[in-house]
């Protein structure tokens, strides 16, 4: 048609902006996570001795909001850094090892004759189930030391 002009619509600019958004809201996002969680490092001691292999939960409680976290134990340490962070905070700590009996049972698994070491928990239910252990967590890096006591006098 004469004396009309198409013209391409302008999208190079909605192009730009789009990943610019994107890129901004991931930022806010992180932010806003990695804020309300904290590093969590130190050791952990059953009737004096370092734990060899167990498991440490930090779950919040009392208005606390936020996702639970946890590490293994090893070699009585432990360490949680701040992208797998314990939510910032009063947490409920469960502790959990296993500790072998001496007593010996056949292999459910194994072949006939083939015995294992007969395991159980380490630490009462009041370090883990029906924990009653809190810490308040506080931003940043902190180092949280267990020295658990179960030993029975006379025993």
């Amino acid at each position: 048609m004469p004396g009309m002009r198409f013209t391409k619509p302008r999208r190079r600019s909605a192009l730009r902006i789009r990943p610019l958004c994107g890129l901004m809201a991931s930022l806010l996002w992180l932010a806003g996570c990695s804020a309300n969680e904290a590093e969590v490092s130190g050791t952990v001691r059953l009737d004096g001795e370092l734990i060899h292999e167990g498991s440490i939960n930090f779950i919040p409680v009392e208005g606390t909001k936020g996702p639970g976290a946890g590490a293994v134990i090893k070699d009585g340490k432990y360490h949680i850094p701040r992208s797998h962070g314990v939510t910032v905070g009063r947490n409920r700590v469960e502790l959990r090892a296993f500790k072998n009996t001496g007593k010996k049972v056949q292999d459910p698994i194994g072949s006939p004759g083939a015995l294992v070491d007969v395991r159980v928990p380490a630490f009462p239910p009041e370090y883990n189930d029906q924990s009653t252990i809190i810490k308040e967590i506080q931003a940043g890096s902190s180092t949280i030391d267990f020295d658990v006591s179960v030993k029975r006098v006379g025993k």
